[in-house]
């Protein structure tokens, strides 16, 4: 028996409670087109994922008035993301409880914005494939979830970081 994600493309992210955005019709436009193709186009689930995760960095970036370039790439993007709301390694003090898992962790999110690449490229829509797509709905569903993931997480620490000292 299959189970389904815990997540839907409608239900994910709950874009309308995210106040930090005034206008969040991006990233709704990449939800809608995950529920469109997770089932019968995995390839094109797998490229708007690793769009919904760039979307979210570039909202984030100009929100908070940081500039990026045209020739930035999903890397360069999260690295810009991760100073600016401090989620590099380096930003967990040693001292506090759990630190060592939380460098751990942050590492892996960091993996994980680089896994959506390398699978958009080699799985996913883009670069003007010669070939078919081996993609599967599975990987249109990890694509998804790992991207959802790491978007809920990064709304919600810039929503911890604009609260009032």
């Amino acid at each position: 028996m299959r189970v389904t994600a815990s997540h839907t493309p409608a239900t994910a992210l709950k874009l309308s409670t995210r106040t930090l955005l005034d206008d969040h019709t991006a990233l709704q436009d990449h939800l809608d087109s995950i529920q469109r193709t997770i089932s019968t186009d995995p390839p094109a689930t797998i490229a708007s994922a690793k769009e919904l995760v760039e979307t979210t960095y570039k909202l984030i970036l100009e929100k908070r008035g940081i500039v990026y370039g045209n020739k930035d790439d999903l890397g360069d993007l999260y690295k810009k993301v991760a100073t600016e709301l401090s989620l590099n390694r380096e930003s967990v003090p040693d001292s506090t409880k759990g630190s060592e898992a939380a460098k751990k962790t942050l590492g892996a999110l960091n993996t994980t914005v680089f896994g959506l690449a390398e699978l958009r490229n080699t799985l996913g829509r883009g670069h003007g494939r010669t070939t078919p797509s081996p993609a599967l709905e599975r990987h249109a569903r990890l694509a998804f979830n790992a991207a959802v993931a790491l978007t809920e997480f990064l709304f919600d620490t810039w929503q911890d970081r604009e609260k009032p000292g």
